[in-house]
């Protein structure tokens, strides 16, 4: 395990925590605001997963689960395999609990435990499993060697040729759309404090001993250009502010993707043989 800054963790921690308290269970917000990118993303993992045709009974452990929505979500579609969500925040588990209570379909092939995805040993003892996600939980880590290595535990706890379906933060993404906004007038979205972007070129290399096949996938790129920037641009004309539930979010999550125009990204891969 790699802690390179304990209180750096601490604050994110208590960020994520303090977030869940004041998220209704009900609600979908508890990880993001914008409800259409994280169906977008759900919706993308569905289909991968579909593609793998697991035998029944595998399992996927969704690392850094959060409120458990997506992991739900998933049990919910493929109620043959197992799911578990891992998380730090018992916070966050609280209202994945609460979410699994108010949706019978998946339970008993769905749970979630406590623990540090930087030792994930502690949660998941030696068991190695089929399928392993993040979804924008390895930019809450203080330092890229934690990232890493959380990564190489993630390596060790699949079965060699199981998959690893990683949708997390990007820089060079990241750019291009400030660029576009900054040429439409709109200040740049920064990086929250809180989140550490990977680099593509260094991401690829550290991943190389523990994966092959790696695809990155722009999933998201058609939207973060509809919303990010073309009905920013619109919106800052009129003088408003953006509304996370405007319909064009919803009709821009059917665009199919072009460019590379957002920060988040899919890389799929393989655990080596």
């Amino acid at each position: 395990m790699v802690i390179s800054d304990p209180e750096k963790s601490a604050k994110i921690k208590q960020y994520w925590d303090e977030r869940a308290n004041a998220t209704p269970a009900d609600s979908v917000q508890a990880t993001t605001y914008d409800v259409f990118l994280r169906e977008h993303e759900i919706a993308t993992l569905k289909d991968r997963l579909a593609g793998l045709s697991l035998p029944a009974g595998s399992t996927v452990i969704d690392v850094g689960c959060g409120d458990g929505h997506a992991t739900i979500s998933l049990a919910a579609a493929f109620p043959g395999l197992r799911f578990i969500g891992v998380d730090w925040s018992e916070e966050m588990l609280s209202l994945a609990a609460k979410k699994a209570a108010a949706h019978p379909e998946p339970r008993g092939v769905v749970s979630f435990r406590v623990g540090d995805m930087r030792c994930l040993s502690e949660a998941l003892g030696s068991d190695k499993f089929e399928v392993a996600i993040t979804m924008r939980s390895l930019i809450n880590l203080a330092s890229p060697e934690e990232q890493y290595d959380t990564i190489a535990q993630i390596a060790r706890h699949l079965v060699p040729g199981g998959y690893y379906f990683c949708i997390e933060n990007f820089m060079q993404g990241q750019e291009n759309f400030n660029r576009l906004r900054a040429a439409m007038g709109l200040p740049e979205i920064p990086v929250r404090w809180h989140n550490l972007f990977f680099d593509e070129a260094r991401y690829v290399e550290e991943l190389r001993p523990y994966f092959d096949s790696l695809a990155f996938d722009n999933f998201l790129s058609s939207y973060y250009l509809a919303t990010r920037v073309i009905y920013s641009a619109g919106c800052y004309l009129v003088g408003e502010e953006p509304d996370y539930f405007h319909p064009i979010h919803q009709v821009a999550a059917r665009l199919p993707p072009i460019g590379d125009f957002c920060a988040i990204k899919l890389v799929t891969m393989r655990r080596k043989l």
